[in-house]
């Protein structure tokens, strides 16, 4: 077991606040290495002040931090002969036998999907046709064979074919009257007409991306965001989500928002950017809590009020609006105006974020936990795990939160009578209450042992536990924080910029890096394909893109991954050997200077949670079909 320094000052302790129950925001441990307790699986201490990524592995590192973004400097003259010469011995290390099988199996995959051609794009062969002209424009990007650029050409001109006169993308069969903003309807096919816009050159696919960019534009809230949908008549879609507000839900806001930056950087027209700095004051107008709880819920009407949508998604604190929503949209918002306001409460808001995770794990709670995961297996997704600080939602005083299922919370802890007077309509507070499973309402402890005698705990639907726990990952606001921590606006603004093109110094240190990433041994074990994995075993390019959004995530459990955001080596190696070919290719000078450095990552479209590192093989993409050093350059107004 790991041995604590003190670990007194990172106690919870409770505190009385307005007569309720409310969890004291924790205080940092002694500053140092951050610890990690193998015998619960869990870090002690990551609050702001305990934020560091000193002597953590590389697995440590990417699990609580995303991918890393690499800067070079200029060398010596003595040093760049070093480099050189270090460049030179490194290549002919490197096992060319499996370089040259990894890529036949890469040329075979494309060649067998390009065949694959939908006819149309609707149904479930929407995704395929985005995710197979990303992997066809990248393929081509890498490998400069023409077929590849001709198939990612022939799907992008399908989803073109696709897109209505006002600009936007079909909705299931619902019809030209609607439009769905969130959950990548229009983003999506927003970003594949740029990649074929900037590898072709050709005007239509940018007036497309324009003609999308300009109707979202039209739907923007008075508030700066973006609801979940719209209706041109006013006739309601059958579907849940916000229309007439503004949605931290499912990327409504924080994709149109991309939409907008890009879309003033590529005609250089203030009308796309000129309201997105009113989103900065709505976030602070919509922040629920009382004292130090902060956080939002994920869908608001346009006067701040909060709003519900699915059962799971009601007028409480929801931890993956903070992680989904409000924490990237105070990130961009700050790298653009440098306003401290917006990175002390995004402090705030992680701040409560830790103390539940920290009253979380207490003993007791895990083992019940644990308890119940064993005898709970979802039809689906098979066993359920829990993680410390991401309930469904939580009461605005701090003073309970759970599962969130028929439009109200399943409380963790006792329901107080004070509780029932101040949220009532908002607690199943008997197993009375709205469909819920037979058992104590409130009592964590009790559902334990029920689980342990073979009983039926008192929820079962809906990602099984729990939602929450199972898809959000906490460490693009991580990275955030301890960036700023380091180095203020100019710390964290260095690690979203990186240049467009290298300088020979920089270009032959990224061909050095890559070299010894074709020679890492896990990366070449991986590549390797040992359990048939690899890209040959994926049946489209869904699974071969989708991965890239779960390429650093949480730790295993028992061998299964607790959270969708895995690693992506969990499932498929088929990433692994793309990494191989490419970082061999640009070791070898095989992928120009100019290639190498696709500029600033920007504001992540790819892997928007979990960011991809700086010479990923896949990369920023989406950011990528503009390159920038600085894609934050943009005069919105500050307050």
């Amino acid at each position: 077991m790991v041995k604590f320094a003190r670990v007194e000052s990172i106690v919870l302790t409770a505190c009385i606040v307005a007569g309720l129950g409310v969890w004291a925001v924790p205080m940092s441990a002694e500053a140092g290495p951050l610890v990690f307790d193998k015998e619960i699986g869990h870090y002690k201490d990551l609050s702001y002040e305990a934020l560091t990524d000193e002597g953590l592995s590389l697995a440590e590192r990417t699990s609580l931090f995303g991918g890393e973004t690499v800067h070079y400097g200029e060398l010596t003259a003595k040093q760049r002969q070093a480099k050189q010469k270090e460049l030179d011995s490194l290549l002919k290390k490197i096992d060319m036998k499996l370089v040259k099988q990894c890529e036949a199996d890469i040329h075979k995959w494309l060649d067998g999907q390009a065949k694959d051609l939908p006819p149309a794009y609707s149904g479930r062969d929407t995704n395929k046709l985005r995710c197979g002209a990303v992997a066809f424009f990248r393929a081509y990007e890498i490998f400069g064979d023409k077929k590849y650029l001709d198939a990612g050409l022939a799907r992008a001109n399908l989803i073109l074919k696709a897109q209505w006169p006002k600009g936007h993308w079909p909705w299931g069969t619902l019809g030209e009257n609607f439009v769905r903003i969130q959950d990548g309807f229009n983003d999506q096919p927003f970003w594949i007409m740029l990649y074929a816009h900037k590898l072709t050159g050709d005007k239509k696919y940018f007036d497309s991306a324009k003609r999308c960019a300009d109707l979202l534009l039209s739907l923007q809230r008075p508030g700066g965001g973006w609801g979940d949908q719209w209706s041109f008549s006013g006739r309601g879609s059958g579907h849940s989500g916000i229309v007439h507000g503004i949605s931290f839900n499912d990327n409504p806001t924080n994709s149109s928002f991309q939409m907008m930056v890009m879309m003033y950087r590529m005609p250089g027209d203030k009308k796309y950017i000129a309201n997105l700095h009113k989103l900065g004051d709505f976030i602070v107008k919509a922040k629920m809590g009382e004292g130090n709880v902060v956080g939002w819920c994920a869908q608001y009407h346009d006067n701040g009020r909060p709003a519900r949508a699915r059962q799971y998604e009601i007028e409480v604190i929801n931890p993956s609006s903070l992680t989904r929503g409000v924490g990237p949209l105070l990130t961009w918002l700050y790298l653009m105006d440098g306003d401290e306001a917006h990175m002390d409460l995004l402090r705030k808001a992680y701040a409560w974020h830790e103390a539940v995770r920290q009253k979380e794990m207490e003993p007791w709670q895990l083992e019940a936990w644990e308890a119940m995961s064993k005898a709970y297996a979802h039809p689906m997704w098979g066993r359920q795990y829990y993680r410390p600080g991401w309930p469904d939602g939580g009461l605005p005083d701090g003073s309970n939160w759970g599962r969130c299922l028929y439009f109200k919370i399943i409380p963790w802890y006792p329901v107080t009578a004070q509780m029932k007077r101040k949220y009532g309509n908002k607690i199943h507070s008997s197993e009375t209450d709205a469909r819920s499973r037979p058992g104590k309402i409130g009592y964590l402890a009790d559902w334990a042992e029920v689980a342990r005698s073979g009983g039926k705990i008192p929820f079962d639907r809906i990602a099984g536990l729990n939602h929450n726990s199972r898809g959000n990952s906490m460490s693009q606001v991580h990275r955030a924080l301890l960036e700023h921590k380091r180095g203020g606006h100019k710390g964290l603004l260095k690690y979203y910029t990186n240049p467009t093109k290298y300088t020979s110094d920089q270009y032959v240190q990224a061909r050095v890096d890559a070299a010894k990433r074709a020679l890492d041994k896990r990366n070449v074990k991986l590549a390797a394909n040992p359990e048939k994995k690899g890209i040959l075993a994926i049946t489209d390019p869904g699974g071969l893109i989708g991965q890239k959004g779960r390429w650093h995530g949480g730790t295993l459990v028992d061998g299964k991954q607790i959270t969708k955001w895995g690693q992506a080596f969990g499932s498929s190696a088929a990433w692994y050997q793309w990494q191989l070919v490419y970082d061999t290719m640009l070791a070898q000078g095989k992928i120009s200077a100019d290639a190498a450095a696709p500029g600033g990552r920007g504001l992540e479209t790819a892997a928007w949670a979990t960011h991809l590192d700086s010479w990923d093989a896949l990369g920023e993409w989406g950011m990528a079909t503009h390159e920038m050093e600085n894609h934050f350059d943009v005069p919105i107004k500050k307050k």
